[in-house]
This record gives structure tokens, C-alpha cells and sequence, in this order.
């Protein structure tokens, strides 16, 4: 693959996700925005080093319970800013569909306003308006759900390392 097919594809992309978001009108661009923030939360996950397992660090100038006292309040730190992130997840999950439904309601009156205006003879007018509520009804659930599905193993995840550290922190006192 060449560098031209490879900007051929990248122009192609953007072109047909422009179109997309037209199609959906201007509900489209906080459910984009949405989208984004979400995926740059779940980064945070895959990218950003959260000291989450329970290591001591012992010094030799500090006795052992000061040494466990500052790791229990750097793991509590590291959880504070997951469950911080996760949250936000949670709340652009919940936000994505009311969009949708917005989007929804915005092209139905889109479809009224221009029967009103051209009548309802033409497809056209028609069509236009229920695409508009479909497109953004159908990409705020996908953001919902693709939100709730990753807050879900989120939240998993640091309950077991939670869990995991519980039990820890009681057999090391």
C-alpha cells in the first residue's frame, strides 16, 4: 500500500464521515463531540500508567508503617482518578442518547416544517427528515451503548483490583 492510497482512503474516510454527519444535521456535532471525549477517557485506560497494584515501597529512612501510610494514599490517589474518569464515561454514555432523541425530534420537526412549506406530495421532504432522526437516534444509542459496555468492564475491572487489595492491606496488618 502506498502513501497515495493511503491519503486516498484517509480523504475518502473523512469524506463519507462529513456527509454522515450532515445527513444527521446539527445534533451530529455534540454527538461527535461525545464520542470524542469518550475515547479519549477510555485512552486514559489503555494509555496513562495507573499504579493500581499495591506495592510496597520501602526507604530505609522511614519506618514501615509510614511507608505502607504513603502507598495506601497513592493507590488511593490512582483509584480517585479512574473512578473520576470512569465517571465521566458514565455521564457521555447517559448524555449520547438524549442527543440521539434531540436529533430525533429535530428532524421531525424538520420533516413538518417543509411539508408545511412544499406539502407532503414530495418523498423527498419526506425521506429528508426521517433520515435526519434515524441517523442521530441510531448514533446516539451506539454511543450510549459502546459507553455503557466499556463503563461496565471499567467498573469490573477496578472492583477486582480493589477487591484484590482489600485483601492484602488485611493480611499485611
Amino acid at each position: 500500500m502506498t502513501i497515495d492510497n493511503i491519503i486516498y482512503s484517509i480523504s475518502q474516510f473523512e469524506h463519507s464521515l462529513l456527509a454522515f454527519i450532515d445527513v444527521g444535521g446539527i445534533i451530529m456535532w455534540p454527538l461527535f463531540g461525545c464520542c470524542l471525549w469518550m475515547l479519549w477517557l477510555a485512552s486514559q485506560i489503555v494509555f496513562k500508567s495507573y499504579d493500581l497494584s499495591y506495592t510496597r515501597t520501602t526507604t530505609q529512612t522511614c519506618p514501615d508503617w509510614l511507608n505502607h501510610r504513603l502507598d495506601s494514599i497513592a493507590l488511593r490517589q490512582a483509584y480517585q482518578q479512574q473512578h473520576f474518569d470512569l465517571q465521566g464515561v458514565k455521564l457521555l454514555s447517559m448524555v449520547a442518547p438524549l442527543l440521539g432523541l434531540l436529533g430525533t425530534v429535530s428532524g421531525m420537526i424538520a420533516m413538518f416544517t417543509a411539508g408545511a412549506n412544499y406539502g407532503f406530495h414530495d418523498p423527498a421532504i419526506i425521506s429528508a427528515g426521517i433520515s435526519m432522526a434515524m441517523v442521530t437516534t441510531q448514533t446516539g444509542l451506539f454511543i450510549g451503548l459502546s459507553g455503557a459496555l466499556l463503563a461496565f468492564f471499567w467498573q469490573r475491572k477496578l472492583n477486582k483490583i480493589q477487591d484484590v487489595d482489600l485483601v492484602r492491606s488485611y493480611h499485611a496488618e
